[in-house]
């Protein structure tokens, strides 16, 4: 994990409150913003297009126009795309022959909150060594010094949600008329184009806080369990629907309810849409794509379900950056995370909720079957997970994790369980003979998190989270 405190990028781009000005990096600023611009410009030579596209936060205006400023100032050209979908942002680079792509967006976090994820032409972030670069450019202030007459021009493209729905209705194809589907988008960017592509499927839907608002009047934008009681209830005493949609502030997540308003997990729909393209694609898969990514986090299900089937996967570490690397380095036709993100390297390699809403559904069409019924076939296993306020905000490094490691071996010893391996990949997992647990320091914020899952009970995933919880306050990290 790079070191957070000499790096303006966390885990997934830039994200801090917004302010009007600050004398620190600590607040996201105007300022800020257009030294970003110049630092990105520099980096692409001054040479070039970058496509720039925003969600609905209230701060998001003057960070665009002062991003814009600084990219112009290098000599770099810009085409503006407005509120969009980090999706649709991630998928336009190509039609528009973008050198790089910038959403503006804080994703999931609260209203205040405002950042920048940067996208190379292929659809994928930034990566750590990118971003470091872009870092260093902003510190240093080393940026490229141009003539009054190479400013570069502003561009403004009005049709790229058409192209978005275009070209997922012109390779996933079905009949939605008979389905009945509830949409909560959360106020947020993807309030036009997911019911946009619903009607041309001729879907039936209802929608909830689906009017654009930079302050989330209608739930908070993260999708979770507590943020979906709404949408929730209503399939729970409706007699229509189908299935529940439900996003976050910029679509790059979606959250999938059953019928009976129960959330999907997403890591359970990795597996079965894995599962689904593998049985419908046996002739089209060659033998390097016949593998899927997914983070050290995810459910061992995923293994369990997909090997049999001569499916490969790759575990990276947390980040939808480095699911979609992975699938870039090794192949791989489909890569998701336990938060709702998922991967299509055949559309693009940035998290498409749009084209997975399209998959999901076709599935169900074409089965005839509801998410309840599908997801019979796709084992559950018991997974808890807590997390814990760090006493100091460090980054951890090799040492730490082989104290670590030191303290959980001597637990498994003790209660006389078999450690089958140990992963170092992004914190320590450990895998023994019927379950596995992760200690890991999250990338956004100064807080340790402690999952497991257990194919015997919750009772057992509960007992290795407490333990785990006596080892690190022995170890003065929480």
């Amino acid at each position: 994990m790079k070191n957070m405190t000499s790096n303006i990028f966390g885990t997934s781009g830039i994200r801090k409150v917004f302010q009007n000005y600050s004398e620190t990096d600590l607040m996201f600023t105007p300022q800020m913003a257009l030294d970003v611009g110049l630092a990105l410009g520099t980096y692409l030579k001054g040479k070039g297009i970058v496509v720039i596209g925003k969600d609905i936060r209230t701060s998001a205006l003057p960070i665009e126009y002062s991003l814009i400023s600084g990219i112009l100032s290098t000599g770099c050209n810009v085409k503006t795309l407005g509120i969009v979908t980090t999706p649709t942002l991630a998928m336009s680079l190509r039609y528009l022959k973008g050198d790089a792509g910038v959403e503006i967006t804080a994703s999931h976090n609260t209203p205040e909150y405002i950042g920048l994820k940067l996208w190379n032409p292929s659809g994928i972030g930034y990566s750590h060594e990118q971003e470091d670069e872009i870092s260093r450019i902003y510190d240093e202030k080393d940026f490229l010094d141009i003539k009054w007459d190479q400013i570069g021009r502003v561009t403004q493209v009005n049709d790229i949600n058409d192209k978005h729905i275009s070209d997922i209705m012109d390779r996933i194809a079905f009949d939605g008329s008979k389905l009945n589907v509830i949409v909560d988008p959360g106020n947020g960017a993807g309030c036009e184009i997911v019911p946009r592509l619903l009607s041309a499927y001729n879907v039936n839907i209802i929608t909830i806080n689906a009017q654009m608002d930079g302050k989330f009047p209608g739930r908070n934008s993260e999708p979770s369990e507590k943020n979906l009681i709404q949408i929730s209830k209503f399939l729970k005493i409706s007699t229509q629907e189908d299935i529940g949609i439900a996003l976050d502030g910029d679509a790059d997540r979606v959250i999938f309810l059953d019928e009976t308003g129960e959330i999907v997990d997403p890591v359970r729909l990795l597996a079965l849409l894995a599962k689904y393209y593998i049985q419908n694609n046996k002739n089209k898969i060659s033998l390097n794509d016949m593998k899927i990514s997914t983070p050290v986090n995810s459910s061992s299900l995923i293994e369990d379900v997909l090997q049999p089937l001569g499916c490969e996967v790759i575990r990276t570490e947390v980040g939808d950056i480095q699911v979609a690397q992975a699938l870039q380095k090794n192949g791989g036709f489909l890569g998701g995370e336990t938060s709702g993100t998922y991967i299509w390297p055949s559309f693009h390699l940035g998290p498409d909720s749009i084209v997975t809403i399209g998959l999901v559904l076709q599935m169900i069409v074409k089965t005839g079957k509801n998410l309840i019924e599908l997801l019979k076939e796709i084992p559950k296993y018991p997974y808890y997970r807590k997390q814990f306020q760090l006493i100091k905000d460090i980054p951890f490094t090799d040492e730490i994790n082989q104290k670590i490691i030191t303290e959980m071996k001597e637990s498994f010893e003790s209660m006389g369980k078999v450690l089958k391996s140990i992963n170092k990949m992004d914190g320590c997992r450990f895998d023994y003979d019927n379950g596995w647990i992760l200690i890991r320091r999250s990338g956004t914020s100064p807080y340790l998190r402690i999952s497991g899952e257990s194919s015997v009970d919750i009772n057992q995933s509960i007992e290795m989270n407490k333990i785990a919880e006596e080892k690190m306050k022995k170890l003065n990290l929480i």
